[in-house]
């Protein structure tokens, strides 16, 4: 199944899942809302766009047999982390979690250069998640509403690539 087909799937069937939950929890009108906030969704959109390029590589690297590539890249997450608190959010350190950091990075060194090929899906998806972190901080909702925000921004573009593939005969 090609990955595109695979992160359709995964898009509407997490819709279809936090719709259900929010719909338990009475909570579908915190969603309305999220969509009538036009600057809230536009940074919506950007983290989905960050978590829906994280997921398509996963997938796909997965599905070419570079899942040691792709497992790094989740070894580097914190690392990139730690690099947008300190200089994005200005977040201090303590000697011991410095320690702590150079000891995973000089970890995350070794395995890269055991890998024997540039990490650049590591450092995609590293950079990818990081970056959806970063902007999540900055949202001030529940997180299963903006999740399920970011999943039905996403879903119409979800919903044609299955539509296509269907079309086509190979879904």
């Amino acid at each position: 199944v090609p990955a595109l087909e695979v992160l359709a799937h995964r898009t509407l069937w997490s819709l279809v899942f936090f719709a259900v939950l929010l719909g338990a929890q009475r909570r579908l009108a915190a969603l309305r809302a999220v969509f009538a906030d036009l600057r809230g969704l536009g940074v919506l959109a950007i983290a989905a766009l960050m978590i829906a390029t994280n997921w398509f590589l996963f997938i796909w690297a997965v599905g070419q047999d570079r899942t040691t590539e792709s497992a790094l890249g989740y070894y580097i997450f914190p690392l990139v982390a730690v690099l947008l608190g300190r200089v994005v959010f200005g977040e201090a350190l303590s000697r011991a979690q410095w320690v702590a950091v150079v000891l995973a990075a000089v970890g995350v060194c070794v395995l890269t250069l055991g890998l024997g090929t540039p990490p650049w899906i590591a450092l995609i998806l590293a950079g990818t998640f990081g970056l959806y972190g970063m902007i999540k901080k900055q949202v001030a909702l529940d997180p299963v509403v903006s999740v399920t925000a970011e999943v039905a921004l996403f879903s119409p573009v979800a919903a044609v690539i299955l539509l296509q593939s269907w079309h086509s005969g190979s879904a």
